[in-house]
């Protein structure tokens, strides 16, 4: 049986496929390009509308990754030049807002993006300290308990 990374590039080819060959191009959105890719083939995805003999109708890609990779040399070379990348923040409002890489901050050709996006130097990182998420769902287990009247259940313990 075929697993989950195979069943979604089967699923992708199809689309990326019609958009190379769609006389006139068009554009091809793809939400979480890298869900179940391995990075080396999204990468390979990127790098098929940037060739102009696979892709002669100058189809776009627009996609949102949440693998830093593309960004970085982790994939043999990084698909993605400063230029083409964009950052999402999403408000306390809720609305997201966009802005291009190169306004965050002014990105060296050498610097390894992939390394400063990670340590939120671009935005779009959310901010989480060590051992926050752990932290506040100790503190929603607490105050169900307390809604219910009941005691929280003891936590396992493992040793080495």
């Amino acid at each position: 049986m075929a697993d989950v990374g195979t069943h979604a590039w089967f699923a992708f080819l199809g689309p990326l496929l019609t958009m190379l060959n769609r006389k006139g191009g068009g554009v091809l959105l793809a939400d979480q390009l890298d869900s179940s890719l391995y990075p080396v083939l999204a990468a390979e995805v990127v790098r098929l509308f940037q060739d102009e003999d696979a892709n002669p109708q100058l189809a776009q890609l627009v996609f949102t990754p949440h693998d830093a990779t593309l960004l970085g040399p982790s994939v043999t070379e990084r698909p993605l030049d400063r230029d083409q990348v964009w950052i999402a923040v999403k408000e306390g409002s809720g609305e997201s807002s966009l802005y291009p890489l190169l306004a965050a901050r002014k990105a060296r050709n050498d610097e390894n993006l992939e390394r400063r996006y990670l340590h939120g130097h671009y935005g779009g990182v959310p901010r989480l300290a060590t051992g926050e998420v752990a932290r506040q769902l100790a503190v929603l287990e607490r105050r169900l308990a307390q809604q219910t009247g009941s005691e929280p259940e003891p936590k396992a313990t493992t040793t080495a």
